[in-house]
């Protein structure tokens, strides 16, 4: 990977402790909390049986997950939320991380090797970046992912995204959330 794709997809990636406290993360505080309580003795929550469909109504289209897959490593999201298809205004169900993008082996390979290091360790991630890899740079997003298990490891990723001002970033959005810069 290099600078210049890094520059090219425009997003900033971010990681944190699994234990960072729920309060830190601002407007994810409740989303991120939610998970948190789905954990059990410092495990990764499970992807069945702890989450009810009830439980995401305050962030009802603005959820994804996607799926861990091996051999080779790729990322499927297996649910995306409507709003986030009028946001990057392309629905990703079922779509593999980033092929409607302009630069689909770009996002592979950037925002992949993001999700190949929550794979072999995981973290909480916070991710910020304009659209314009979807022909929308008017439209820019924070979100949190958060990693979910099948009880061998990372399975799924567990996401929310917001809508932020173009001018805002991870740290005018989240002030009270130290974090160590991913790239």
């Amino acid at each position: 990977m290099t600078l210049d794709a890094r520059a090219l997809i425009n997003w900033k990636y971010a990681k944190l402790p699994l234990a960072s406290d729920p309060h830190i993360f601002g407007p994810f505080s409740a989303f991120v909390g939610m998970w948190r309580q789905k954990a059990q003795a410092g495990e990764l929550p499970p992807r069945r049986g702890d989450f009810d469909f009830p439980d995401f109504r305050p962030w009802l289209g603005k959820v994804s997950i996607a799926k861990i897959e091996r051999d080779p490593f790729e990322i499927r999201f297996v649910l995306w939320g409507t709003q986030l298809t009028t946001w990057w205004g392309v629905d990703y169900s079922n779509k593999l991380l980033g092929q409607a993008s302009i630069t689909p082996a770009i996002w592979k390979s950037v925002e992949g090797a993001y999700f190949e290091a929550m794979d072999r360790d995981p973290f909480i991630g916070v991710v910020c970046g304009y659209l314009d890899q979807h022909n929308r740079s008017f439209i820019k997003v924070l979100g949190v992912d958060l990693p979910l298990s099948d009880g061998a490891g990372l399975s799924h990723v567990l996401t929310l995204h917001l809508e932020i001002e173009l001018d805002e970033t991870i740290e005018s959005a989240l002030p009270d959330c130290s974090m160590l810069e991913y790239f």
